[in-house]
């Protein structure tokens, strides 16, 4: 992990932790959250055996709230973003939302993106409706290396009780510090998500939603763009595209569902792979006032399926006070 991302972390927890000290003097209320999990994914285009733990914590003060999470994860995987290949992977993931109300679900652990289980404190009452931002990052070997990138993320959510709506949009743009990503313009670039959670009883947990995800291999910036593939008859410049991994393009338009027990989760994506999709997102935004080049989407290509399922044991702790 690059040593300023250290620091900064240990900051805010720091601040956090502060904050926390000062809630307590002053009978505020705060609540924190930890998972553990060791998960296993099988589907077209991932397939890993990985172990993570998640903390999240909220904060309360009259009708402000605050909530924060960090996420790590590491394992070994079979196949990744389609390629079919083994090896051992890494990764962190931060985020932090402020808003108004009294926020003690700790639903919050739902726009966690390395997450497929979930975390919740079944007597948190109370509304929250917040706004945040975040950045992840996820280390990959050998020659799937340069797509070890790492993402900023826009999150938005809106709780009552026992069940939460979110927004979490994620790219690879840099606007610092706001927002942290790399800017590389390739790889898992971009992705959408919505989801609705809900607790149905101190052990059971259900999630539903929808999402969008665009992956492009990394342009050559040696060549001149001029790619007669996706060109729209040679009227718009298109980049060339670096081996071996030159054609491995996916968008994924899917819905989502994870349902979870005591000590165990099953999380489902299912929808379709479409090249014809990605290049209308990308080209849509690539055409726009930037005038970036285009990435060669075979636009021709028919949908697939696409399919994931990930199932989960689960050790999680939650507190108030």
């Amino acid at each position: 992990m690059n040593p300023q991302i250290i620091k900064k972390l240990a900051l805010f927890f720091i601040v956090l932790s502060y904050s926390f000290q000062k809630a307590k003097a002053q009978s505020l209320n705060t609540g924190f959250g930890i998972l553990g999990k060791i998960q296993f994914t099988i589907g077209n285009q991932n397939q890993k055996l990985e172990a993570g733990i998640f903390a999240i914590g909220v904060l309360n003060y009259n009708d402000v709230a605050i909530e924060s999470g960090l996420n790590l994860i590491s394992g070994h995987f079979f196949k990744r973003h389609t390629v079919k290949q083994a090896g051992f992977f890494y990764g962190y993931e931060f985020f932090a939302l402020a808003g108004v109300g009294q926020n003690s679900n700790l639903l919050g652990a739902s726009v966690a993106d390395f997450n497929t289980s979930l975390i919740a404190n079944p007597d948190g009452q109370g509304s929250f409706s917040g706004l945040g931002f975040g950045f992840q990052k996820e280390y990959l070997p050998k020659e799937l290396k340069h797509f070890s990138l790492r993402r900023g993320k826009i999150l938005m959510r809106f709780s009552n009780a026992d069940h939460s709506l979110d927004f979490a949009f994620l790219n690879d743009f840099k606007f610092y510090p706001m927002f942290n990503g790399e800017g590389t313009d390739y790889g898992s670039t971009g992705s959408l998500q919505i989801g609705f959670s809900k607790i149905l009883s101190p052990i059971e947990i259900y999630r539903v939603g929808t999402g969008v995800e665009l992956f492009t291999p990394k342009a050559d910036h040696t060549r001149t763009p001029d790619n007669y593939v996706n060109s729209d008859d040679g009227r718009k410049n298109v980049w060339y595209t670096v081996s071996p991994h030159s054609t491995n393009f996916y968008s994924n338009l899917y819905a989502f569902g994870t349902y979870q027990g005591q000590d165990a989760s099953i999380h489902i994506k299912l929808g379709i792979n479409s090249q014809k999709l990605g290049a209308y997102i990308q080209n849509t935004l690539h055409d726009g006032p930037g005038l970036n080049p285009r990435f060669p989407w075979d636009v021709t290509k028919k949908d697939k399926l696409f399919f994931e399922l990930s199932t989960s044991i689960t050790k999680t702790e939650q507190h108030d006070k």
